[in-house]
């Protein structure tokens, strides 16, 4: 289980400390990106750049369909929104900021949106990823994967289903070594930490 000082830095309190704090290891998202040769040359050129993703519509919908897929998820799985950065207790680079996290640390939770039609058992592999590091670095059991689709109507987004697909995904042990192995890499590719301060 989680200790207090696993949760270094939150993004809804300091979202400019959060994201500072992203620098002291390696994220879901970028361990995900890395795993492509593409995505490892892109995750280390941006490494000393600014860390915050340019906004647009598809992550605005996005931004402001987490809040109620996430209580939703709260109300179902008993699992609470997670605004936190937390990294694992053995491997100080590991980093993720997970949308869910259960009371007893045995349960995380994801929430996308989409314009695609995903089947639960072909989710993107970039997804699965970053699922897998958040797995690794707070120890739990499963994910909890909530998706929504989305379609436009009169130039605005809006959710295309009554509510969002779920699916369970367990941990995979070979996924996490091989992403392990990756970040890793990532962190001695950039020399990761060199300019990090919280």
């Amino acid at each position: 289980m989680l200790s207090p000082s696993d949760f270094i830095a939150n993004k809804a309190i300091d979202h400019a400390g959060w994201l500072n704090a992203r620098r002291l290891g390696v994220t879901a998202t970028q361990v995900a990106k890395a795993s492509t040769a593409k995505g490892f040359k892109e995750v280390v050129e941006q490494w000393h750049g600014n860390f915050e993703i340019p906004d647009n519509p598809f992550m605005q919908f996005g931004r402001e369909s987490e809040g109620w897929i996430s209580m939703w998820l709260k109300s179902a799985w008993d699992v609470m929104p997670n605004e936190w950065l937390i990294r694992h207790p053995d491997d100080p680079i590991a980093l993720a900021t997970p949308d869910g996290l259960s009371l007893d640390h045995k349960v995380i939770s994801e929430v996308k949106t989409t314009g695609r039609d995903w089947e639960p058992d072909a989710l993107p592999i970039q997804y699965r990823r970053q699922v897998q590091w958040q797995l690794y670095v707070t120890g739990a059991e499963y994910c909890v994967f909530a998706w929504i689709r989305r379609i436009e109507v009169d130039g605005q987004f809006v959710t295309a289903d009554f509510q969002p697909r779920v699916v369970d995904i367990p941990r995979d042990e070979k996924m996490i070594e091989k992403l392990c192995a990756t970040a890793q890499s990532v962190w001695h590719e950039t020399g990761g930490g060199n300019n990090a301060s919280v």
